[in-house]
Protein backbone atom coordinates (compact mmCIF):
# COMPACT_ATOMS: atom_id res chain seq x y z
CA UNK A 1 0.00 0.00 0.00
CA UNK A 2 1.46 3.03 -1.15
CA UNK A 3 0.52 6.63 0.79
CA UNK A 4 -1.20 8.74 -1.55
CA UNK A 5 -0.79 12.80 -1.42
CA UNK A 6 -3.82 14.48 0.18
CA UNK A 7 -5.02 17.47 -2.17
CA UNK A 8 -6.98 19.83 -0.68
CA UNK A 9 -10.41 21.30 -2.32
CA UNK A 10 -10.55 24.31 0.17
CA UNK A 11 -8.53 27.16 0.31
CA UNK A 12 -6.10 27.56 3.37
CA UNK A 13 -7.16 30.14 5.80
CA UNK A 14 -5.95 30.36 9.69
CA UNK A 15 -8.60 32.63 10.28
CA UNK A 16 -11.65 30.92 9.16
CA UNK A 17 -13.78 30.36 12.22
CA UNK A 18 -15.09 27.07 13.44
CA UNK A 19 -17.61 26.16 16.23
CA UNK A 20 -16.73 23.66 18.93
CA UNK A 21 -17.94 22.54 22.13
CA UNK A 22 -15.76 22.50 25.04
CA UNK A 23 -16.41 21.92 28.66
CA UNK A 24 -15.37 24.00 30.98
CA UNK A 25 -13.15 22.11 32.32
CA UNK A 26 -11.31 21.60 28.65
CA UNK A 27 -11.01 25.63 28.31
CA UNK A 28 -9.38 25.74 31.55
CA UNK A 29 -6.94 23.44 30.58
CA UNK A 30 -5.84 25.09 27.05
CA UNK A 31 -6.02 28.39 28.69
CA UNK A 32 -3.40 27.49 31.64
CA UNK A 33 -1.24 25.97 28.86
CA UNK A 34 -1.25 28.58 26.56
CA UNK A 35 -0.22 30.71 29.93
CA UNK A 36 2.76 28.32 30.41
CA UNK A 37 3.84 29.04 26.68
CA UNK A 38 3.59 33.18 27.42
CA UNK A 39 6.00 32.96 30.22
CA UNK A 40 8.82 35.60 29.94
CA UNK A 41 11.56 32.55 30.06
CA UNK A 42 9.85 31.05 26.98
CA UNK A 43 11.02 31.74 23.50
CA UNK A 44 7.37 31.96 22.04
CA UNK A 45 6.97 35.17 24.72
CA UNK A 46 8.58 37.61 22.41
CA UNK A 47 6.91 36.24 19.32
CA UNK A 48 4.36 39.28 18.78
CA UNK A 49 1.68 37.43 16.79
CA UNK A 50 2.07 34.14 18.71
CA UNK A 51 1.48 36.92 21.59
CA UNK A 52 -1.43 38.13 19.73
CA UNK A 53 -3.15 34.68 18.85
CA UNK A 54 -2.70 33.91 22.61
CA UNK A 55 -4.41 36.69 23.78
CA UNK A 56 -7.11 36.75 21.22
CA UNK A 57 -7.86 32.72 22.29
CA UNK A 58 -7.78 33.94 26.15
CA UNK A 59 -10.46 36.96 25.30
CA UNK A 60 -12.54 34.08 23.44
CA UNK A 61 -12.61 31.19 25.87
CA UNK A 62 -12.73 33.67 29.15
CA UNK A 63 -15.53 35.36 27.53
CA UNK A 64 -17.47 32.04 27.14
CA UNK A 65 -17.40 31.54 30.40
CA UNK A 66 -18.28 34.83 31.61
CA UNK A 67 -21.45 35.10 29.71
CA UNK A 68 -22.31 31.80 30.88
CA UNK A 69 -22.29 33.28 34.69
CA UNK A 70 -23.55 36.52 34.12
CA UNK A 71 -26.96 35.02 32.79
CA UNK A 72 -29.73 35.71 34.85
CA UNK A 73 -31.59 32.84 37.46
CA UNK A 74 -28.47 30.79 36.84
CA UNK A 75 -28.33 27.85 39.70
CA UNK A 76 -31.73 28.63 40.44
CA UNK A 77 -34.55 26.14 40.10
CA UNK A 78 -37.20 27.54 37.46
CA UNK A 79 -38.92 24.04 37.63
CA UNK A 80 -42.88 24.20 37.77
CA UNK A 81 -43.94 21.33 39.51
CA UNK A 82 -47.86 20.39 39.54
CA UNK A 83 -49.61 20.31 42.69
Amino acid sequence: MTKQQFIPEVEEDLNREHKVTLTEGQMSTILYILEGYINPSDDYAYDPEFREDVDNIFIELEGVVDRFYSRPNLGEDTTEYQP
